[in-house]
């Protein structure tokens, strides 16, 4: 199927209407023409009437009379064309007789014109009487000679008027061809899938094509976000699921290897459990990799820090006791914040579970919550070798690791959870002797 041609329709929509107002100017134009000739035909008829008798004012009647027969005479041997002239007096005698045109009646006291044929010619007639009535007179010219200067007028007119309408779609298909080039540019930018979406609002792009080109500019903005929330949940559900799928795993070892029902039931029941915590581990995760304001948090409330802290330090004391880690829940101000409970338990999850990881076995790990004016702070401590100084100040981007194990994605959900609740993170050393991280939220006042 052949696709329609911005081009062709706009050489429709605009060069058929400028050749149309071309065509009417053009005919406005011959209309004018033929209407000032005309004026023009009349108003040499008339002089010519009012020389003839200013003549008769200044003469008696029998000299006028010889002197136009003379004049007739000389004139019968002139070549081009002539006015007709008739002149009598007030008692009908003629006085000048120089047309021959049938005689013409005084009809009319006033001047006037008025076309007759004869002779199969058309002809342009003015008669009047002089000022103090004592002699009319008739003036006659052939029409023909009226037409021929009206068709030398319009063909020196329209003719260059013509030819300007006959190359006008050639110049108006040139130029919009340059001036759609701009579009064509911005066409093959978008065709040319760089592997960085190129930025199509540029200097030299037209102001028409700004909108347009800021639209997609936001539109391609918009899906590489998309796509970056979908690539951060992958990452961050991979590193958030490794350690419930190791306890439902192991959980389901033991419940195969029970040696009497009640136990298989009750490590199968820790399995159910871990599977619904994985659920809605998941759900977080996929709120926070799809939203980008707390208001669009779909479990966002007022909640208590200190309690979600608790429980949290409380799940985490499994993983601690295996590798001797000491964690401790010293300080625990009663604060309350907006947001959601599951995501604020995921970021200090995550606190915990990197601070017994990267610190000593056996070892000591203290989380610690201090309300201090309008925010709260959640401080972990730990007696592990910290953060180098280098890597302190790069805390929070993704895949950044200290050490050879882990993939660098729990500080990194930290902080993104962090700054969703209007928050931050920052890393300091420890007067434990290791890392101190610091999770700062705004505090928030309980309704009622």
């Amino acid at each position: 199927m052949r696709r329609p041609s911005l081009q062709q329709r706009l050489l429709w929509f605009v060069g058929l209407p400028v050749v149309a107002l071309w065509l009417g100017a053009g005919l406005w134009l011959a209309q004018g023409a033929r209407h000032e000739t005309a004026e023009m035909f009349d108003r040499e008829l008339e002089r010519t009437a009012a020389s003839v008798l200013a003549v008769i004012a200044s003469m008696p009647d029998a000299a006028f009379a010889r002197n136009a027969i003379a004049e007739s005479e000389r004139r019968e041997g002139d070549e081009g064309p002539r006015p007709e002239i008739v002149v009598r007096d007030r008692s009908g005698r003629v006085l000048l007789d120089a047309s021959s045109l049938p005689p013409l009646h005084i009809d009319d006291p006033e001047a006037h014109f008025h076309s007759l044929r004869h002779a199969g010619e058309r002809w342009r007639v003015y008669q009047r009487w002089d000022a103090a009535h004592r002699h009319w007179i008739q003036v006659a010219a052939p029409l023909h000679d009226r037409d021929e200067l009206l068709s030398a007028l319009v063909r020196g007119t329209l003719t260059p008027l013509l030819a300007l309408i006959a190359l006008l779609p050639v110049a108006t298909w040139l130029g919009l061809r340059g001036g759609l080039s701009a579009l064509r540019s911005v066409s093959r930018a978008i065709d040319a899938q760089p592997a960085h979406p190129p930025t199509l609002t540029r200097d030299d792009v037209p102001g028409e094509l700004v909108q347009l080109t800021r639209a997609v500019d936001a539109l391609v903005g918009n899906l590489d976000a998309a796509l970056e929330r979908e690539r951060r949940f992958t990452a961050d559900a991979a590193h958030e699921l490794r350690h419930p799928l190791a306890v439902l795993q192991m959980e389901l070892d033991l419940a195969g290897k029970a040696g009497d029902a009640s136990s298989g039931k009750q490590h199968l029941r820790r399995a159910r459990e871990g599977l619904q915590r994985m659920e809605r581990l998941v759900t977080q995760l996929l709120t926070l990799a799809r939203v980008e304001s707390l208001d669009a948090v779909p479990d966002a409330a007022i909640v208590s820090l200190a309690e979600v802290a608790r429980r949290t330090v409380a799940d985490a004391s499994e993983h601690a006791q295996p590798r001797g880690v000491q964690l401790s829940l010293l300080a625990a101000d009663d604060a309350s914040v907006r947001g959601s409970a599951g995501l604020l338990g995921i970021a200090i999850h995550n606190l915990v579970e990197n601070a017994i990881a990267h610190g000593r076995a056996p070892g000591r790990v203290d989380v610690g919550l201090h309300a201090l004016g309008d925010h709260v702070e959640l401080v972990v401590d730990d007696d592990g070798p910290g953060f180098p100084d280098d890597l302190a100040r790069r805390l929070g981007e993704r895949f950044m690791r200290s050490g050879g194990s882990g993939s660098g994605l729990g500080l990194s959900i930290v902080h993104a959870i962090a700054a969703l609740h209007g928050g931050s993170m920052a890393a300091d050393r420890s007067p434990l002797g290791g890392a101190r991280v610091v999770m700062r939220l705004p505090l928030q006042e309980r309704p009622g």
